[in-house]
């Protein structure tokens, strides 16, 4: 695999801020000081933790009963699932990744050379994971690594509890590690925990990011065994040394105030998916329903667009961005994100509604 030119990520500084009107976000409106209890003139610029702030560890602990020499704390989530994904794999392995999924974390490990065969996850089965047919694809290719993300990122749809305790027994039957990323996971009320203490081939990603409204804070972590973080440790020390001491003031005064937090994105989820279901049973558009987070995944009628690209360029006439679904490995849907407020959602699902009933 060549080095990626990272299409999506690039788009979305860019292109994705477009629009008066944006149905691209993927987290939660951001928080003020104030939600975290931390006053910025406190913030010091000498502070050092080796690995991150102690507090972290200890309440993935208190949590999830999460060994803390198991967890690697991360620049991002993204940056931690690299420093998993970089010390499983070598030049010519092969990882297996879903499509449609969230491909930027195969762009990263695409610098180490290795080879990546799509698994799909089929929009007329509800994306739901065919652990069956994956170990398949995983023998046949004799691939190491399998890439997975829980909430299914762009649908929203969950693995489930039977899908997870299946792909544990796949790790075992196979040999191969599955890194998931877990970002949406807590959207799942109650929260089923990290997929992680299945199996000790499984790694599970995720942060301070889509739920808690600091999404701009960078900061996430990995957890595996102890053995695995170790090797990921290795990655970490060779692209950033440390953690921003910045950020690790930040993430310990939210791992203080994490339920509230948790509630409060979970408050913007729910409720906008209830005005974007409430929309949606006027109009003639095909969607999954997500079991959680903040996105969903529809199909573009074919009557209005060629794809999800020409859908954008008629949205973006009007004022309206969502995002193209070819970035996510599925070019004839379109992502959307409903966890805005009120105020901002209604009158762009009004746009959409424009685009989908032209006159």
């Amino acid at each position: 695999m060549e080095l990626s030119t990272v299409p999506y990520i690039r788009w979305a500084k860019y292109e994705g801020l477009m629009g008066e009107h944006r149905l691209t976000a993927s987290a939660v409106p951001p928080i003020d000081w104030s939600d975290i209890g931390l006053d910025p003139a406190t913030l010091k610029l000498t502070e050092f933790s080796p690995y991150g702030p102690s507090e972290v560890f200890d309440r993935l602990q208190e949590d999830w009963g999460v060994d803390p020499s198991g967890v690697v704390l991360g620049a991002s989530a993204s940056h931690a699932h690299f420093c998993f994904g970089a010390s499983l794999v070598k030049p010519g392995d092969v990882i297996v990744h879903e499509v449609p999924g969230y491909l930027p974390l195969v762009d990263a490990l695409s610098m180490l050379r290795v080879k990546t065969v799509p698994f799909q996850r089929r929009f007329d089965e509800s994306y739901r994971l065919d652990v069956e047919q994956l170990k398949k694809t995983v023998i046949e290719n004799d691939a190491k690594l399998v890439l997975l993300t829980d909430l299914h990122n762009p649908s929203g749809v969950s693995l489930g509890k039977e899908a997870l305790l299946s792909i544990a027994e796949m790790c075992e039957v196979t040999g191969c590690h599955v890194i998931i990323d877990e970002m949406y996971r807590g959207f799942l009320d109650p929260d089923p925990g990290p997929a992680c203490l299945l199996h000790p081939r499984i790694i599970s990603v995720w942060g301070l990011n889509k739920i808690h409204g600091i999404s701009q804070v960078r900061f996430g972590w990995g957890c595996a065994t102890p053995e695995l973080a170790d090797r990921a440790r290795r990655v970490f020390d060779s692209t950033t040394l440390h953690t921003s001491c910045l950020t690790d003031q930040v993430a310990r005064a939210a791992m203080t105030h994490l339920d509230p937090l948790t509630q409060r994105g979970r408050r913007y989820a729910q409720e906008g998916w209830g005005i974007f279901s409430d929309w949606l049973q006027q109009q003639d558009l095909a969607v999954i329903p997500p079991d959680g987070g903040l996105t969903c995944f529809p199909e573009v009628p074919k009557e209005i667009a060629r794809d999800g690209d020409h859908f954008r360029e008629l949205c973006m006439e009007q004022g309206l961005n969502v995002t193209p679904g070819r970035f996510f490995g599925a070019s004839q849907h379109v992502r959307i994100g409903f966890g805005l407020e009120e105020a901002q959602l209604k009158p762009a699902l009004d746009i959409l509604a424009k685009v989908l009933n032209p006159s």
